[in-house]
C-alpha cells in the first residue's frame, strides 16, 4: 500500500473542493482525473468518484483521522474474508485533510434502487448479507462493545452491550435538545424501557457485525449485492441491531418491509429477539430525530418538514405501543 504525504491543505472540509482532489490524484496517479463525482449519501466524510482513463476510483476524504485511518484497518482486517469490499491503494493519515483512495465497485446503495427490487431479489440479496455478516464473525471478538475503529480503540469501548446502547440514547439526547426540533420525552420514553431488557443484554457477547449496511452501504448492481462500502468500523455486540438500523431506514423512506421479513427469515429470530428488535427500532427512531437539523458532511442542515417530523413521530408511536 501507498502512502501519499499531502500538501499543507488547512481550512474547514465544507470548503472542500474538486481543486483537492485533482491534487490527490495528480500526486498519486501523476495525472488529472476526467471526471469528478462527489457523492453525498454518505454522513461521515466527503466521497468522491473519479475517472483515470478507463479506470474508476473513490477517495473518501475526512478531518476526522479515525474516520479514515478506521476504515483503512478494517478493510485490512477482512481483506481474507468472503466479502467484497473495496481494496485501499493509497493512504494519508499525517497531515488533514485525511483521505484513502480505493477501488471502485459497480452498484448503487441499496435505499436508492430498493423500490425497484422484485422481491425474488430482495430475498437473495437479503441471503447473501446475512452470509456476510456470518463472515464478519470469523474475526477475533472484541474485549468489549462498541462501534471500533481498531481492536487498541478504548476511546469508543463499554463494559457492557446495555452501556453501549444507553450512549446511543444519550447520544440522541444530545442531538434532539441542540438541534431543538423535537421532544426529549421520547428519549426517556426509550431510557424507562431499558431495565426490562437488562437481562437480555447481560447475554450478548462483544462479536463483530456489519452494523451500517442497511439502505446504505449495500450496494446492488442489476439486482444483486454487488459490495460492501464505508467500514469506517466495526461494531462488537448485538446482530440484530443492524436489522433495526435497516427497518428505521425503510420505514422512514416509506417503503415496504418485505426486506426486513426476509432477513429475520435468515436470522432466524425468536420472539424474544424479535421483541428487541423492536425496542432498537425506537432507538434508532430517536437517533433520527436528532440527526434533523444536523449539517453532516452538507453545506445546510438536514431540514424537517411537519409531514417529516410527523412521520417520525408515528413510527415512534407505533413501535412504542407494541413495547
Amino acid at each position: 500500500m501507498y502512502v501519499i504525504r499531502t500538501a499543507h491543505w488547512a481550512g474547514n472540509l465544507e470548503k472542500i473542493t474538486e481543486k483537492i482532489v485533482n491534487e490527490i490524484c495528480n500526486s498519486f496517479f501523476h495525472t488529472l482525473p476526467t471526471k469528478i463525482i462527489r457523492n453525498t449519501v454518505g454522513l461521515a466524510g466527503y466521497v468522491y468518484t473519479v475517472q483515470i482513463c478507463d479506470d474508476k476510483y473513490v477517495i473518501k476524504i475526512s478531518d476526522d483521522k479515525k474516520i479514515i485511518s478506521g476504515a483503512t484497518y478494517w478493510l485490512d482486517k477482512i481483506k481474507h474474508l468472503d466479502i467484497p469490499t473495496p481494496k485501499v491503494i493509497a493512504e494519508n493519515t499525517s497531515t488533514s485533510p485525511y483521505y484513502f483512495i480505493m477501488t471502485f465497485i459497480s452498484g448503487k446503495d441499496l435505499g436508492i434502487v430498493y423500490s425497484s427490487l422484485s422481491k425474488d431479489e430482495k430475498k437473495n440479496i437479503a441471503k447473501r448479507l446475512i452470509y456476510y455478516q456470518q463472515e464478519i464473525k470469523k474475526l477475533p471478538m472484541a474485549r468489549g462493545f462498541g462501534s471500533l475503529n481498531s481492536y487498541e480503540d478504548s476511546d469508543n469501548l463499554f463494559n457492557t452491550w446495555e452501556d453501549f446502547i444507553l450512549s446511543e440514547i444519550k447520544r440522541a439526547e444530545d442531538g434532539i435538545r441542540k438541534n431543538n426540533i423535537f421532544a426529549t420525552e421520547y428519549v426517556s420514553k426509550v431510557r424507562d424501557l431499558i431495565p426490562d431488557f437488562r437481562e437480555y443484554f447481560l447475554t450478548i457477547k462483544p462479536q463483530p457485525f456489519l452494523d451500517d449496511v442497511t439502505t446504505k452501504n449495500a450496494l446492488i448492481h442489476e439486482g444483486k449485492l454487488s459490495g460492501i462500502i464505508d467500514l469506517d468500523w466495526i461494531t462488537f455486540g448485538d446482530q440484530i441491531y443492524f436489522l433495526s438500523l435497516t427497518t428505521m431506514a425503510l420505514l422512514s423512506m416509506k417503503a415496504d418491509l418485505d426486506y426486513i421479513y426476509y432477513l429475520k427469515d435468515e436470522m432466524n429470530l425468536n420472539k424474544n429477539q424479535e421483541k428487541i428488535a423492536e425496542l432498537y427500532v425506537l432507538i434508532f427512531c430517536i437517533i433520527f430525530m436528532s440527526e434533523k437539523g444536523a449539517c453532516f458532511n452538507k453545506n445546510t442542515p438536514i431540514r424537517v418538514t411537519n409531514q417529516e417530523k410527523n412521520h417520525l413521530i408515528k413510527i415512534f408511536d407505533d413501535y412504542y405501543e407494541k413495547l
